[in-house]
């Protein structure tokens, strides 16, 4: 009885994860007006455009390069680098058409503005607001049905990556209008689906690679950077886990409509060229120690995506709290994931890591930019989570996040995320230069026919701080009932698709039980691994 209670209790846990995470994510979409995020003048009027001309919405001009869209998009973000100032600045009221140059005119792959398309109205707000939990629903459907695709073994690695790299600026631009929010979500979906892929069989393998070639869609619609991401994560799998084996054919074709899709995706959009000639803006080359600056500063934009650089504009300064808590928990998954690591593991996080420094580290060269100029923390942080993922990506390695180290890191991340959350809310309803408890307090600004500040606050902080205490408590509960079942020699559950056969490549399970002449391996059955928290 108490077992059916214990799996009934982790069935109820892994339904309720999802959802208090989607409830965390709205309540993030809720914490910022319209333009927000950053350069929102740029992506709305490409949203409102993003299917075409459409009367009232996206009218053509006699420029080709110029449209005309409501003028409501292009003054949102009145507000920005003021961090001082409220966003009532912004009237919600204006229905006049104004002609602007601030839209995508092929700078970016056009799925992501035209899926978003989809949602645009005449109701500004509402078309916004419904985006932003769109987003906030994809990121957690599609991180969950990767979770539960992957074998047991490594469902630890979507898990540890995304949270790992969420707080704050994941958590900030993933319920957002701005491509950077399915950046994230393609970094976490394809490096984790082709790993998984290529250690499965059967059925399995077919969902994981559907995932990974949907992530790879994701990605690429959306930023070219997020396509060049998307192949830099075949590598690492190949790296870590690829064998010249006709079993592999399936991964091996998907990883190829990968590379074409993103290509494609890449070369649609003029934005790709930055990443050869750099961005546009300065033109007085960087000296030997510029270069060298730039070298040992690349990490303050890995802290900067953890709560180093402000929020939104970069106008939202954050307290440092909210930096030393997240830098805690990414270091923590760093040092958990490199307890054990083989030689390829080593070579894999080697070119994840060295991706993560050089990426950046070019770009301000070919850009002529010093950091803290031009690229920005989102840029690169889908590189971040490609990093943590390859770091997390060890069999098992769910056990070594037992006991308290999982409590220190889900208790560190919900203290950030809800300071975050409420200096992000407190900036737009007041302005920073007016603290207070209640982040709605005398508030100048809030959203029409929505719960008050304090109470999107309060409801997106027990919401996250809830989904990280349920991962924690059906971790603990599985590690005390296999720790049972090993006492009491009972068979424990293994995982349904692989094991690990000689030199660490998957093998399918029959093969394990092939006998030599004397019969010797049917008369004893492989050992088993030992069994799974994240299992239901």
């Amino acid at each position: 009885m108490t077992t059916r209670k214990t799996a009934v209790g982790h069935r109820i846990a892994w339904i309720a994860v999802p959802f208090l995470l989607l409830l965390t994510l709205v309540a993030w979409a809720f914490a910022s007006p319209l333009g927000a995020s950053p350069d929102d003048d740029f992506h709305m009027p490409s949203i409102w455009c993003g299917l075409g001309e459409k009367p009232g919405m996206c009218e053509l001009t006699d420029d080709p390069l110029t449209r005309v869209v409501p003028a409501s998009l292009t003054n949102a973000s009145c507000f920005a680098f003021h961090p001082d100032q409220s966003a009532d600045c912004w009237d919600p009221s204006l229905v006049s058409l104004v002609e602007t140059e601030r839209l995508n005119t092929g700078q970016y792959p056009a799925v992501f503005y035209a899926t978003m398309g989809l949602f645009a109205s005449n109701d500004v707000q509402t078309s916004v607001l419904l985006m932003r939990i769109f987003n906030s629903a994809l990121a957690v459907g599609v991180i969950t049905a990767v979770f539960w695709a992957l074998p047991r073994r490594l469902r630890a690695v979507p898990v540890a990556a995304a949270l790992g790299a969420s707080v704050p600026l994941g958590l900030f631009i993933i319920p957002s209008v701005n491509p950077s929010s399915w950046a994230f979500l393609s970094a976490v979906t394809v490096f984790a689906s082709l790993l998984g892929a290529v250690e499965s069989t059967g059925r399995r393998r077919w969902v994981l690679s559907a995932l990974a070639l949907a992530g790879a869609l994701i990605g690429a619609g959306a930023r070219a950077d997020a396509a060049a991401y998307t192949v830099l994560a075949i590598l690492v799998v190949a790296v870590m886990g690829a064998r010249l084996q006709r079993r592999l054919l399936i991964p091996a074709v998907t990883a190829v409509l990968i590379c074409v899709l993103s290509l494609v995706l890449y070369l649609s959009a003029s934005q790709g060229g930055a990443l050869i000639s750099g961005l546009p803006g300065i033109t007085e080359p960087l000296t030997v120690g510029d270069l060298v600056a730039n070298l040992l500063n690349i990490p303050s934009l890995w802290s900067g995506a953890l709560g180093g650089w402000s929020l939104g504009w970069l106008d939202t300064p954050l307290p440092s709290v909210v930096e030393f808590f997240s830098l805690v928990v990414a270091g923590g998954v760093i040092f958990v994931g490199t307890r054990s690591v083989s030689l390829r593991r080593w070579l894999a996080i080697g070119i994840a890591g060295g991706a993560l420094w050089l990426v950046p580290f070019v770009l301000l060269a070919r850009s002529n930019a010093v950091v803290g100029e031009q690229i920005q923390p989102r840029y690169i942080l889908p590189l971040l989570v490609l990093f943590l993922a390859a770091v997390s990506a060890a069999d098992g390695g769910w056990r070594w996040w037992r006991g308290p180290r999982l409590a220190i890191a889900a208790a560190l991340l919900a203290v950030a995320g809800s300071v975050a959350l409420h200096t992000n809310i407190r900036r737009y309803t007041t302005g920073l230069d007016d603290m207070a408890i209640d982040p709605g307090y005398q508030s100048e600004w809030w959203w029409t026919n929505i719960p008050p500040a304090g109470v999107v606050w309060v409801v997106g902080s027990i919401s996250f701080a809830g989904a990280l205490a349920l991962l924690c408590f059906v971790s603990w509960r599985a590690g005390v009932t296999a720790g049972a079942r090993d006492a009491g020699g009972a068979d424990i559950s293994s995982d349904d698709s692989v094991e690990r056969g000689r030199g660490g490549s998957p093998t399918p399970p029959t093969e394990n039980l092939r006998s030599g002449t004397g019969g010797a391996a049917s008369r004893n059955p492989p050992a088993k691994p030992p069994s799974d928290p994240l299992q239901v």
